[in-house]
């Protein structure tokens, strides 16, 4: 089950951000195959490896390389909702964001699991209360499981509704895909400040990044 968290008065995020090259890689095979219109196709494409609904000590805002390597083999496409694992007449694709999931069997999944573990290493007593730690595969905040997923088309875009239709020649064309970004964002509702493009190296403010240059 992937969780889509709604707002809360402070969150952590740590997500890999797949590298340009491969983001319009992604970007020109739903342009040229489906008529995707570009607009509709995710320009930030990435993976969280974690997300906490409360302040952690000692986590701080972060940006640093990563080295990734993600076979498209390892990946089906799925409705970004609850039960879009698998086809149903009540989740039409074009409706919604449309994204994969990582199986199990890729060679990506130590890596995803060795950033995850260095914020679970944060999840004191006092910020999981009555909650479980998380692991490798759940989660002490949202939905239960953990299951990395990558989002890659905005909802409306009009894809169809048979999703086996995109994937086959998804995995066929695209090969090996490279995340090379690690951003670990601090999100405080209380704080209204923003910021692009910043590199953080050590201990700063609770600031929103919306923009990371990754090349």
């Amino acid at each position: 089950m992937i969780d889509f968290p709604k707002k809360h008065k402070f969150e952590i995020w740590a997500q890999l951000f797949l590298c340009e090259k491969d983001c319009l890689r992604i970007r020109e095979f739903f342009i040229t195959k489906f008529n995707i219109k570009s607009r509709y196709v995710v320009r930030k494409m990435h993976v969280t490896v974690y997300h906490s609904r409360r302040a952690m000590p000692g986590v701080f805002p972060v940006i640093e390389p990563a080295s990734v390597k993600l076979a498209a083999n390892d990946t089906r496409f799925m409705v970004m909702a609850p039960g879009g694992e698998n086809p149903s007449p009540d989740l039409a694709p074009m409706n919604h964001m449309v994204g994969f999931r990582i199986q199990k069997k890729s060679l990506g999944l130590p890596s995803f699991f060795s950033y995850r573990e260095r914020l679970i290493n944060h999840e004191t007593k006092s910020v999981l209360g009555s909650r479980n730690p998380s692991t490798f595969k759940t989660n002490a905040f949202g939905a239960r499981y953990y299951q990395p997923h990558m989002v890659v088309l905005e909802a409306k875009s009009g894809i169809g509704h048979d999703l086996s239709n995109v994937g086959i020649p998804f995995r066929e064309s695209l090969g090996d895909l490279f995340l090379i970004g690690l951003l670990l964002k601090l999100l405080n509702a209380l704080v209204k400040h923003k910021a692009n493009n910043l590199t953080i190296n050590g201990p700063g403010p609770f600031i929103a990044f919306e923009f990371l240059n990754i090349k």
